[in-house]
Formats: structure tokens, sequence, C-alpha cells
């Protein structure tokens, strides 16, 4: 019996909004994120982490501190 010698890693998918999706297998189409479960998941498309925009990674890392940003912007 031989063992496979091939690893797998993860990928990191990210939505607009700061939601992760982590994905061995395959490549996910929607952020599946579920919040509150009578509104469903987020259903937002996903990029990979390193095609992100620097607005939805500083949500991801920090949301609060996003959140008080954007309300001082406003």
């Amino acid at each position: 019996m031989e063992s496979s010698t091939t690893s797998k890693t993860a990928n990191v998918f990210i939505c607009k909004d700061g939601h992760r999706t982590v994905a061995l297998w395959s490549v996910p189409e929607k952020c599946a994120h579920v919040r509150v479960r009578i509104q469903g998941p987020c259903g937002l498309a996903v990029l990979p982490l390193t095609e992100a925009p620097a607005d939805a990674k500083e949500k991801m890392m920090n949301p609060l501190k996003a959140s008080k940003k954007a309300a001082k912007k406003k």
C-alpha cells in the first residue's frame, strides 16, 4: 500500500462584504456565509484573496474598525 504524496492546499476566497470562504476541492461561485438563518446565504460573487480589493480585506481582518470608518464617512 503506497501513501499519496500529493498535498492539497486550501484556497481562501472573499466577497465584497469581507466574508471568507475556504475551499479545498472546488472554486465556489457565490459566498455561502449565513449571518441570519432567515435571510439565507450572502450570495455575492467571490474572488481569490490575492485579487480582492483593499476595502474588502480590511472588512475581513477587522470588521469593527471598518464599520467605524464607514460611519465617519457619512
